[in-house]
C-alpha cells in the first residue's frame, strides 16, 4: 500500500500542477472577458455621448437654416 502511494504521488503531483495551471488559465480568461465588457461599456457611452452632442448641433444649424431661409427681416423689430 505504501509502495503504490509512493508510485501514485508524482501522478497526484503533476495532476493537481495541470488543474492549477486551468485554474489559473480560466481566472486569466474570465479577467480578460470582464476587461472587454467594460471597453465596451465605455466605447458604447462614448460614442453616445459623441452622437448626442452632433445632434445637437446639427438641430441648431437647421433651427439657423430655418430662420435664413425664412428672412432674418422677416422678423418683427424690437425696439
Amino acid at each position: 500500500m505504501q509502495e503504490a502511494a509512493k508510485q501514485a504521488a508524482p501522478m497526484v503531483q503533476r495532476l493537481a500542477a495541470h488543474r492549477d495551471r486551468i485554474d489559473l488559465a480560466l481566472k486569466e480568461l474570465e479577467s480578460e472577458r470582464f476587461d472587454l465588457i467594460s471597453r465596451r461599456d465605455l466605447l458604447r457611452r462614448q460614442a453616445e455621448a459623441v452622437e448626442a452632442g452632433l445632434t445637437m448641433h446639427i438641430d441648431d444649424i437647421e433651427a439657423t437654416m430655418r430662420l435664413y431661409e425664412g428672412g432674418l427681416n422677416a422678423l418683427p423689430a424690437q425696439n
